[in-house]
């Protein structure tokens, strides 16, 4: 019990503050533009001084290494003590604990990749074969991973993370469930998860949407008036909006990835540990 709710505030604090992230975020790129329109209404906080339009994102936010890609290697370590923590439990049930193992895996995998395997805390110098361009393992960021070196090993996985994250549960619902207790288990700990997709779905559809379909055009979003910055184009800019286009949104959807990553695991401990009582 002292474990959920300690769950629960953690997961309050942490979206109001990417909440709070996002409101700051969008100042920082259109504020001094709303500021110069609506000089009466509008008071920014941190687009003061910045040309009016605004550009960007503030780097140590959403840069490498930043604030988020912090809260990422944090969200993915300790999902992997919990992880660790059940597969000591003895006695489990053995679809369950294949299940464990290859998250584990899959779980390490993609902390070491965010975290380049160390070389962003050691500091250790990048191979050269991951740097001559020639290369087939030419490394794009020149950093000591693989998520950066081909589609491969970034499209196709994050492809996959946001069908187990976004429709593992509403397509499991929609066939009416596995005949396999401990396969819906896995798929579905707790009926509130669902909820969590749904979060996540209606966060990231817009812009998959909108960039599909190549609806936002940045070159159309500032109205000019004798060269200098008038006002934003209002279709342009609610694009903007909804696509989150003020920030890196790849690190946004990891975040929110990572994060049911680990409420996956804490809610399937509490069933493993509590109502299956597998220990």
């Amino acid at each position: 019990m002292l474990q959920k709710q300690v769950y629960k505030k953690i997961s309050l604090i942490l979206f109001l503050f990417l909440f709070g992230i996002l409101i700051y975020s969008l100042d920082y790129n259109i504020g001094a533009g709303l500021r110069y329109m609506y000089p009466d209404y509008y008071f920014g906080i941190s687009a003061w001084g910045k040309e009016y339009g605004g550009s960007g994102y503030n780097p140590l936010i959403w840069n490498e290494n930043g604030i988020i890609e912090s809260i990422q290697a944090i969200i993915l370590f300790v999902n992997i003590l919990i992880l660790i923590r059940l597969l000591k439990i003895k006695n489990k049930n053995k679809t369950v604990n294949v299940f464990l193992i290859l998250n584990l895996v899959c779980i390490a995998y993609i902390f070491f990749e965010e975290i380049s395997w160390g070389q962003h805390y050691l500091k250790f110098g990048t191979p050269n074969i991951l740097l001559e361009e020639n290369s087939i393992l030419f490394n794009k960021q020149s950093e000591f991973n693989l998520h950066n070196i081909s589609n491969l090993f970034n499209e196709v996985p994050r492809a996959m993370v946001l069908i187990w994250c976004c429709l593992s549960i509403p397509l499991l619902r929609i066939f009416n469930y596995s005949t396999s207790k401990s396969f819906n288990l896995l798929i579905e700990p707790n009926k509130k998860l669902i909820y969590f997709s749904f979060a996540i779905l209606l966060i990231i559809t817009p812009e998959l949407i909108i960039d599909l379909l190549n609806l936002y055009d940045s070159s159309k979003l500032i109205i000019y008036k004798d060269i200098y910055f008038y006002k934003y184009d209002f279709y342009q800019l609610s694009l903007k909006i909804l696509s989150f286009n003020f920030i890196r949104f790849s690190e946004l959807q990891e975040v929110l990835f990572y994060y049911y990553f680990l409420s996956h695991s804490i809610l399937l401990k509490e069933k493993i540990l509590i109502k299956y009582n597998y220990c």
